[in-house]
């Protein structure tokens, strides 16, 4: 029983020393710091885990919002106003959206 609480107590810490090893370049970590988290309730992380996308790969459709380079459909309930106007989709290690930022009117 102490062996499996040792290796969930391992594996929490990795996961978050993963999500914050990015800093050492002093980059603003708004995403780690704002605690987000995404629909599945997992944490977003931070720039290391995320990609920034430009505006062409983005469409706004009645549906939801199209990111054309990952072929997916991200509902609007699902989107977040990104903190730095720019447009964000977070990953985890297999490659599936955690989260999903962008700039939403003039905010």
């Amino acid at each position: 029983m102490r062996s499996v609480i040792f290796l969930f107590l391992t594996v929490g810490l990795l996961i978050t020393r993963v999500c914050f090893a990015h800093d050492a370049d002093g980059r603003p970590n708004w995403i780690a710091e704002g605690a987000y988290r995404g629909s599945d309730g997992v944490h977003c992380c931070g720039p290391s885990d995320c990609e920034q996308l430009s505006s062409d790969e983005v469409q706004v459709r009645p549906d939801g919002i199209w990111l054309t380079r990952f072929k997916e459909l991200v509902p609007f309930e699902q989107a977040t106003p990104s903190e730095d106007g720019k447009t964000w989709r977070c990953h985890n290690l297999s490659g599936e959206r955690r989260c999903f930022f962008m700039k939403y009117g003039n905010t």
